[in-house]
């Protein structure tokens, strides 16, 4: 605004500058006629003779044009001189040209406050307030389900016009895989994948194939981990799900190879580095080894110091099965018990695993039965106990499965009831 009103008041006041000049010349005319008379038969004798040097006019036209002139100049003079008389009786001056300090006033004055006014209307004052600004990014940040709902439709439209979008492509992964479509999301993933050979990208689609499994990584997540780490064995997201995935199937001696080779590249003030201590010292102690210490960095507490005293580490209750599906369900069909967050990703945080001819089943959610040691049912405020009986013996539901789930639920809570009645959607 300051560099606009700078450039207009310049403006404004040269005008006003050559209009003074413009108004002084007009007045002196009219206060002089024969001044300005005389000044007209110049300008016309000097056209005659640049028309004579032009070979327009011979000598004898130019000097009878030249003769003509003068007659009429001393007729015009002899006018004029006799109503100067009267002119000079009542002189004319030129008034002085009002310099624009008004003009410039208003513009100073008009152009700010109704530019403010304007914004008070149509813009948003309280973006000048950094307090409300603050808040107001962090309330439009709140990831809800309704947002990744638009978000995912807004990003797949975007696609169809746009196919080679490989950004795209990895946003739709990742808005899909927090909404919990992980067979969406992996294909999303992979279609980025056939435009850049990226391998974190593949470790990220590994593990959305993991959590499209129920968390089984047998197949082909297992097989793009082992080819990322061929690649590069010091990968460092490779050498994590590779940890979390030998943990998963309580291969706790893989598990803890793999994380100590990642503790090797992870900086001590990295981050990631209090996790992956604490996923180590969880693996050895289950594998009956002595703990190390945490890396020195800075005041660093005890791996068991950040638990509160009394946290509730776990969940328990019963699962029945309703008298109609009693003939439907075969003693060897498998029952998983599990949690899983309340949004977002579905990978089991806790699971167990038995059969129907243990219906009815008094059950016990704890850390014990975590899928990996750095995400615990202790360290969350909500989950959703969920059961699934499955024919199969497959991790990944299938059609006809029959299940129920519970939402939401805190650790800590006791006596839930479970009763499978209908079969999956």
């Amino acid at each position: 605004m300051a560099v606009v009103m700078l450039v207009l008041s310049l403006a404004l006041w040269r005008g006003s500058q050559q209009g003074a000049r413009f108004a002084a010349h007009q007045v002196e005319a009219l206060n002089d006629p024969a001044t300005a008379n005389a000044a007209v038969y110049r300008d016309q004798l000097a056209e005659l003779d640049r028309e004579f040097v032009l070979g327009n006019l011979n000598y004898e036209e130019l000097k009878t044009a030249r003769d003509e002139l003068s007659q009429r100049l001393l007729v015009d003079v002899g006018a004029e001189a006799v109503a100067a008389p009267v002119a000079a009786s009542q002189p004319l001056t030129a008034m002085p040209w009002r310099k624009p300090w008004l003009s410039l006033g208003l513009l100073l004055f008009v152009v700010p406050v109704s530019s403010l006014l304007m914004y008070s209307v149509w813009g948003q004052p309280e973006a000048l307030d950094p307090l409300a600004l603050t808040q107001g990014i962090d309330a439009s940040n709140e990831v809800t389900p309704e947002k990744l709902t638009e978000m995912a439709t807004a990003l797949t439209r975007r696609l169809q016009d746009e196919p080679n979008n490989m950004d795209g492509w990895v946003m739709l992964g990742r808005v899909q895989r927090a909404r919990g479509h992980f067979e969406e999301s992996a294909e999303a993933y992979a279609k980025a994948l056939a435009m850049s050979r990226d391998d974190n990208l593949s470790i990220e689609r590994a593990e959305v194939l993991a959590q499209k499994n129920g968390g089984s990584f047998a197949g082909e997540p297992w097989a793009i981990i082992q080819r990322v780490l061929t690649a590069d064995p010091h990968h460092l997201n490779a050498l994590f799900l590779a940890g979390s995935a030998s943990y998963a199937e309580l291969n706790f001696r893989s598990a803890l190879r793999f994380w100590e080779r990642a503790r090797e590249v992870v900086p001590a003030d990295s981050p990631d580095a209090p996790e992956l201590d604490r996923a180590i010292a969880e693996t050895r102690d289950k594998m009956g080894l002595p703990a190390i210490p945490p890396r020195a960095v800075g005041a660093e507490v005890p791996l068991q110091a950040n638990k509160a005293p009394g946290a509730a580490t776990s969940i328990s209750g019963r699962v029945t099965l309703v008298k109609e599906l009693k003939g439907l369900v075969a003693p060897s069909d498998t029952v998983f018990v599990y949690a899983t967050p309340v949004t977002g990703s579905r990978m089991p945080i806790a699971i167990l695993r038995t059969t129907a001819d243990k219906l009815p089943l008094d059950f016990v959610l704890d850390d014990s039965m975590a899928m990996s040691p750095t995400t615990k049912l202790s360290d969350m405020d909500e989950v959703t106990v969920r059961v699934r009986i499955s024919k199969s013996g497959q991790a990944t539901a299938q059609p006809g499965d029959y299940g129920v789930s519970l939402t939401p639920v805190k650790p800590g809570s006791k006596g839930l009831n479970l009763m499978v009645r209908d079969t999956l959607p």
